[in-house]
């Protein structure tokens, strides 16, 4: 399987801000030479998921990141070496000259990255078969929940559940604070434009951070997340 190029997709939020889709080859093997620059942890948290598309979908997505990571710091992919920050966010081990986050799901995977400020990024199936109101106590506030029965038709409002699920674990990746606090007490909806509106009341850990829905493939629902203050160096 020959090293699959992630496509660099344009979207609104601040030009320091890379983001790329990485798409996903299900007929792959950990054995071939695109996943050769995968750490041995690497190798085996990939080997440890019950079901192979999601072996790939971790694999292709981590390898993609360490060769843009390289790209960026002029070391070869294999030296990339990546650690936890207090709040378990991956980080990168040995610098702080850049900040990423990913996300992947079904074909489809997701690379943000910037040298001057925290990322977050999401990458959501909107799946027929899945009944997300079986979720939107864990996922919506109360308001949202309210404004999509009441003032959504029902082709519209599944479409709406997953513009708010993207677009919060987008804002909360982006800082790994607020994610045990849940993601309904964030509120989203209804949405304008791309441009995502934090509203009232915003937490105090939200108030430096933005978002923006971005283009996603048919089926699927994407957003990219930013710190709107710099990372001090």
């Amino acid at each position: 399987m020959p090293f699959v190029e992630p496509v660099l997709i344009p979207h609104d939020g601040p030009p320091d801000v890379a983001l790329w889709r990485v798409d996903i080859a299900f007929d792959a093997s950990l054995n071939d030479a695109a996943f050769a620059s995968l750490s041995n942890d690497e190798r085996n948290r990939a080997r440890a998921f019950y079901r192979h598309e999601d072996t790939l979908r971790f694999a292709t997505v981590r390898a993609a990141l360490r060769e843009q990571i390289a790209s960026r710091l002029g070391i070869s992919a294999r030296a990339v070496s990546f650690s936890a920050d207090a709040n378990r966010r991956p980080q990168l081990a040995d610098s702080v000259a850049l900040d990423f986050n990913v996300s992947h799901a079904g074909a489809y995977g997701l690379i943000a990255m910037s040298a001057v400020r925290r990322v977050g990024v999401d990458i959501e199936e909107r799946n027929d078969k899945f009944d997300w109101r079986s979720i939107t106590a864990l996922t919506l506030a109360a308001t949202e929940t309210v404004w999509i029965a009441q003032q959504l038709d029902p082709g519209e409002q599944r479409a709406a559940f997953y513009d708010a699920w993207v677009a919060k674990e987008a804002l909360v990746k982006t800082t790994g604070v607020g994610i045990a606090r849940g993601l309904q007490h964030l509120t989203v909806l209804p949405r304008e434009s791309a441009a995502v509106t934090l509203r009232d009341p915003v937490p105090d850990d939200m108030h430096e951070l933005a978002a923006c829905w971005i283009a996603a493939p048919d089926a699927y629902a994407a957003c990219v997340a930013w710190s709107t203050a710099t990372i001090a160096r």
